[in-house]
């Protein structure tokens, strides 16, 4: 009976020894491929803060003017950003902001989620407009772009919450074929995936004045401009922040 006893003790402790193990062995292994993961996404954000930082180095050198350019009405942003990625429509700024980027349009809207204005794989993504906007004289311009941890991309659009902040930077900027188009922010709020403010089934201007009715448009807007990122910066979740703008017309 003693040694039927001592032998259960002796088969508890290697049961728990090697469970203590196996606990620890795993840790490892998690812990490992976790700071792997956080190492790769830290370069994967400092990738692409280098090239959009580079992209605004050649945006400064050949300038936003508009006009016709080797017959074309293409200003020399425009080919130079076009030689870069067929996808490029515009560049997007807002004084006062982070927010300095060239803007593309895709097939759809999954492409530029993790692909780089380059072209590569990134979790940073690029800015990138909604693929049915489609056409001149859109009423409605959709653009969207990542809420990142560490800054950069939209991230800066939550700090137009602050209704002070928003009424200090009100100008959004759009440079198109050379042209800046102004749009005015009237209104930033946290909503989610089923805010009218991603309707793009604007055909007539009855659509339209309703549409601008639902997000309370002021009465002189007939082109509006939609910013949208996730409310998480961990990009889940149905929540977004939305900043809207209406054009001014010179």
């Amino acid at each position: 009976m003693a040694s039927n006893s001592k032998t259960k003790t002796t088969v508890r402790r290697v049961s728990k020894t090697a469970a203590l193990i196996i606990a620890t062995v795993l840790f490892a292994c998690v812990a490992f491929f976790t700071t792997l993961v956080v190492l790769a996404h830290t370069s994967s954000l400092r990738a692409s803060r280098a090239e959009y930082d580079h992209l605004r180095e050649v945006a400064d050198e050949v300038g936003m003017e508009s006009g016709e350019f080797n017959g074309a009405h293409l200003s020399p942003l425009d080919i130079e950003m076009l030689q870069i990625n067929s996808d490029y429509v515009a560049w997007l700024r807002i004084d006062g902001t982070a927010i300095d980027y060239p803007v593309v349009r895709g097939l759809d809207n999954t492409k530029y989620i993790d692909i780089s204005f380059h072209g590569e794989k990134n979790v940073a993504g690029a800015i990138f407009m909604d693929y049915r906007n489609v056409g001149e004289d859109l009423p409605h311009i959709i653009i969207y772009g990542h809420n990142l941890q560490r800054g950069g991309m939209f991230s800066d659009l939550r700090k137009f919450l602050n209704r002070q902040y928003m009424e200090d930077n009100p100008i959004i900027t759009l440079v198109v074929n050379g042209e800046e188009i102004d749009f005015v922010i009237f209104s930033a709020r946290l909503t989610d995936i089923s805010d009218p403010a991603y309707d793009l089934d604007l055909s007539n201007p009855r659509t339209f004045a309703r549409f601008a009715d639902k997000i309370d448009a002021p009465l002189q807007a007939t082109q509006i401009i939609t910013l949208s990122t996730c409310a998480r910066r961990d990009g889940g979740g149905d929540a977004r922040i939305v900043v809207q703008g209406y054009r001014v017309f010179n």
